[in-house]
């Protein structure tokens, strides 16, 4: 059934939504709309898996310190945020984290283009450590925002309608990005390194900004959160839900194996500049492909999300990227290459769309920061290590051995969510799925 825009603003009647969330909810979905927009347009001027390993490739040729790139882009974000839930259920509202940390995780976009500009009068090793460090501030800055956002995002935005919302955000703020990639292609071209770089991050820095004026424009109701009093600290907050929720449990090392896989991402792009010989400019058109492959995957995933599960997401978008890793190990020609990663970056949205709205499903509503912690936090580790042992596998034996890895990862994840993990729709509601 085809659904119109304006009924996406209505709701059912016997649906429980607090009255000040549906009263602002066409604010909010429109503020949360624009940050998203602006978000990924400024972002993709550093983008983690095409633009910034060619630019750090540009200061060193090890695999590793070039896998360092979407180590930190993950660790960052999925590392701080369970240390972030014991704050949030004690707070009724969201926002004034929100505000802080937001404007923390803008101003690293102006310190890698400050950094770069000054890569001339640096000898590579110190200009490697300098962009580094900056990065790991900016995706560690990420992190601390990451929770108290998805929360803000949970709160003014019903479960009903988040996995359309996430779809709609994404397709236009990923359409913006593929704007961001074309003037990304241009500036390679036409402005002299490293100076090319310096102008592509100011540009991301301002986009951002501009985001983060939509952003601070929500209004939050105020909800009483209660702190479950039987957990003392952290760690036994963790083994309380693992007691009880053995089916989260498993969601987690499959997620844990899924990320392990993600090691491939991270080196498509200097795999095929350097296999055909290609200009650094061409990481423009490999973003390009990225973005035009996930604003599909958006459309279609958020909406089969809400429909049937996320579930179902996570176990179609694996077994497709278990056909893009296989292609990976057969590619001869470059426009081969360009199809392989489209279909790796189209299964990669339905996780990235799963990822923000899965764990939103389990458990109830006071332990919903503690879950989504909990699946970013635990999960986080395995997304640094990835592309570190995929750039240790590049450097002793190889990109196909490496690519081989990850597809073999990729047939574990699939297995374990295909078979053994059980859908939190229908374990939390079972009468509304007999």
């Amino acid at each position: 059934m085809k659904i119109s825009f304006k009924n996406f603003f209505t709701f059912s009647e016997s649906e429980a939504v607090h009255p000040e969330v549906k009263k602002n909810f066409k604010r909010n979905f429109f503020a949360n709309l624009m940050d998203a927009c602006f978000w990924f347009f400024g972002d993709s001027f550093a983008a983690a898996y095409t633009i910034l390993p060619v630019f750090i490739s540009t200061l060193t040729d090890s695999p590793i310190l070039i896998g360092l790139i979407p180590a930190l882009d993950g660790a960052g974000w999925f590392l701080p945020q369970l240390f972030m839930a014991r704050t949030l259920e004690r707070r009724n509202r969201r926002m004034p984290l929100v505000r802080i940390f937001g404007l923390f995780d803008r101003i690293p976009f102006l310190l890698l283009a400050v950094g770069t500009f000054f890569i001339p009068q640096l000898d590579k090793r110190t200009a490697l450590i300098l962009i580094l460090v900056i990065y790991a501030v900016k995706t560690f800055s990420s992190g601390l925002v990451a929770l108290p956002w998805q929360e803000l995002i949970a709160t003014v935005i019903p479960v009903s309608h988040r996995g359309r919302y996430w779809g709609y955000s994404l397709i236009l703020g990923k359409l913006m990005g593929l704007g961001g990639a074309a003037i990304t292609g241009i500036l390679l071209v036409s402005i002299v390194y490293p100076y090319n770089y310096a102008t592509m991050f100011l540009i991301g820095f301002f986009a951002a900004s501009i985001s983060y004026g939509f952003l601070i424009q929500n209004i939050e109701p105020e909800i009483p959160r209660q702190n479950p009093p039987e957990y003392i600290n952290l760690l036994t907050r963790i083994k309380g839900v693992f007691r009880v929720d053995k089916n989260f449990l498993i969601y987690l090392i499959n997620r844990s194996f899924i990320f392990l896989a993600s090691m491939s991402l991270a080196f498509i792009t200097v795999y095929g500049i350097r296999k055909f010989d290609l200009p650094i400019a061409q990481s423009a058109t490999f973003t390009a492909i990225m973005l035009v492959s996930e604003i599909i995957g958006y459309g279609i995933w958020g909406t089969l999300g809400d429909r049937k599960g996320y579930k179902r997401v996570i176990e179609t978008s694996n077994f497709i990227l278990i056909i893009g890793m296989s292609g990976l190990l057969w590619v001869n020609t470059l426009w081969a290459l360009y199809l392989v990663f489209g279909l790796i970056s189209f299964a990669n949205s339905g996780e990235m769309i799963s990822d923000q709205n899965f764990a939103m499903e389990f458990g109830s509503e006071e332990d919903r920061p503690t879950y989504i912690g909990m699946s970013k936090t635990l999960t986080g580790p395995f997304f640094l290590l990835a592309p570190l042992i995929g750039g240790s596998i590049v450097q002793f034996w190889g990109f196909k051995s490496m690519f081989l890895t990850a597809m073999i990862l990729s047939i574990i994840s699939f297995s374990i969510i295909k078979f053994l993990v059980k859908d939190p729709r229908i374990t939390n509601n079972p009468d509304e799925y007999e």
